[in-house]
């Protein structure tokens, strides 16, 4: 769209950009000013980056195989040449690293950070730069087993600088879109990110797929000459990749290691790959009648969940002897009635937002059901029936947070899918307990439990009350029918853990003469003395009322 483009390009590259660069480490722990231009490091031995572990996907040249690295890497830069240009510091650790530029800490990546990083520096710290020498010093800590660290400085490559920048007017997210339209000149572009994935009863539920549908409209009624350019740059966001092209039923799909993009294979259609990016073309549009067209993009998916010993396909799969790639060709033909499909799915869930009448509603309702899936799969059990699952399997709690919001898009079929790992759990024996479990492993493997804690009166109040949700919402006993035996058993452990309550309050208020003296002053309860729904002897009670009411519904249904 113009403006500040997000290309770079090496000012001190990474050892895997380069032929490697030197630099001074040390693996006993320094002074403080160690990173600092000025501090000596005559003492430090000398080696080429990168350094880590032999044998990682990343060539490595100096062996590091202790907790602790300290580097200091010497790097000249020509202030002169930035250009006011915006500065990175990419790098590669594993696992804790801290990155210090002429004494300036600029980046800190814990544990839980990506591998790969690129963080932008600030004003402040490019303000700071000297002309010739800079010292670019880095902390590495390695928890266990692999280590890396490799590092460097790169400037923003401003290729686009002089193209005119298309102008923002409209934003609409939708629950399975969101639309945006810029204005170029005398031209509308629409662009609409489109998530068939979320769509109900379709073969691509699941689908770690979607596109990006363009349009250009004249705004002055006059015909224009178009070209609609993708400009992704493979290096910026997935480090080095290898680039393969095909092209099938008159699409072509270039890979780039596990992301898939496609575009319709046509004589206005181009492709080039140029200094680790992919760029697609249309050109001639509006001046060939064409005004449209449509911009592929998945991933591969790497394991599959083996399920209690048995290897289950996602749900998109079913059974097909199909790929991402079919997929994304399938999805390819089709995309002009999945968007009208979603279309109707997102009139139908904004029409019921707003019959909610709660703006506050809407902000968590929107972004819910598309956070939901991306952090989601879905295959298909060995019975048949749809499993839905994160990267904990089974886990009770993260399914009790987000079955409201299911209720609210009436996707019922999910929530009995994160329901149905822990069913199978207890019914098929892996599970003795008289609670269900907490979780059922973490993926890719799911059989027992993970968690040390049970959380047994949290775990059977809420798998009571999620499963009276689903029997409401399906207006149907069938589903805690099927379940009875663990439902029943989950129910009377919850009426034992009620009774025990009850017997020790009547105790301790028999006991308890402070009870008996209640003064007049305290008015006020403070809000942590507040019963919590998350509390167990709150939730021993909701989970004891839904077994009641299950209890009841199954007297009703018997008649």
């Amino acid at each position: 769209m113009g403006g500040d483009s997000l290309r770079i390009q090496a000012l001190a590259p990474l050892a895997g950009d380069s032929c490697g660069w030197t630099g001074k480490y040390s693996f006993l722990c320094p002074e403080d000013d160690w990173k600092k231009a000025e501090y000596n490091d005559t003492g430090w031995e000398e080696g080429r980056a990168a350094f880590g572990t032999e044998g990682l996907w990343y060539v490595t040249n100096t062996f590091w195989d202790v907790n602790n690295i300290f580097v200091r890497r010497n790097v000249k830069l020509d202030k002169e040449k930035l250009d006011d240009r915006k500065l990175y510091i990419r790098f590669l650790c594993d696992d804790i690293a801290t990155i210090y530029l002429n004494g300036d800490e600029v980046v800190h990546s814990d544990y839980t950070d990506r591998i790969v990083g690129c963080r932008q520096l600030p004003d402040t710290i490019v303000e700071k730069l000297r002309e010739g020498d800079n010292l670019l010093a880095a902390h590495c800590y390695d928890i266990a087993n692999k280590a890396l660290l490799d590092y460097g400085i790169y400037v923003e490559n401003k290729e686009y600088k002089d193209i005119v920048t298309a102008q923002l007017t409209s934003v609409d997210i939708q629950a399975t879109q969101t639309h945006y339209k810029f204005q170029c000149g005398e031209v509308e572009l629409q662009l609409s990110f489109v998530s068939p994935a979320l769509l109900q009863n379709s073969d691509f539920m699941g689908c770690p797929a979607g596109f990006i549908s363009y349009q250009v409209i004249s705004k002055n009624g006059q015909q224009h000459n178009v070209e609609i350019l993708f400009d992704l740059d493979m290096e910026w966001m997935f480090d080095r990749v290898r680039i393969k092209e095909s092209i099938k039923e008159g699409w072509k799909i270039i890979q780039g290691d596990s992301l898939y993009i496609a575009m319709k294979s046509e004589d206005d259609m181009q492709s080039a790959y140029k200094d680790g990016r992919i760029i697609l073309s249309q050109k001639n549009m509006m001046r060939n009648g064409k005004d449209n067209g449509v911009l592929l993009l998945g991933y591969k998916e790497g394991e599959v969940l083996q399920y209690f010993g048995e290897n289950l396909p996602c749900y998109w799969e079913k059974g097909k002897k199909m790929g991402i790639k079919d997929a994304l060709r399938n999805m390819g033909n089709e995309y002009q009635s999945l968007q009208r499909k979603c279309n109707e799915v997102d009139s139908y869930y904004l029409h019921k937002l707003l019959l909610e009448e709660s703006s506050i509603k809407a902000d968590k309702m929107l972004p819910f059901y598309r956070n939901f899936m991306s952090t989601r799969r879905i295959s298909v059990a060995p019975d048949g029936e749809l499993l839905c699952y994160g990267n904990i399997v089974g886990r009770v709690r993260d399914a009790f947070g987000s079955y409201p919001y299911l209720l609210f898009y009436e996707r019922i079929d999910w929530m009995k899918g994160l329901l149905k790992p822990v069913f199978d759990c207890c019914e098929s024996g892996h599970w003795r307990k008289q609670f269900p479990p907490f979780d059922i492993g973490f993926f890719p493997i799911a059989i027992h439990q993970e968690s040390v804690n049970d959380y047994a009166i949290e775990m059977a109040s809420d798998m009571m009350m999620m499963t009276l949700a689903v029997v409401k919402a399906e207006k149907s006993f069938d589903y805690a029918e099927r379940h009875w035996n663990a439902v029943s058993q989950w129910g009377n452990f919850l009426v034992n853990i009620v009774t025990k309550q009850q017997k020790i309050t009547v105790e301790k208020q028999n006991d308890s003469v402070a009870l008996k003296k209640v003064t007049v002053e305290q008015r006020e309860v403070p809000v942590e003395q507040i019963p919590s729904a998350n509390k167990e002897e709150v939730k021993s009670v909701l989970g004891l009322i839904a077994y009641q009411e299950l209890l009841e519904l199954q007297r009703r249904s018997d008649e």
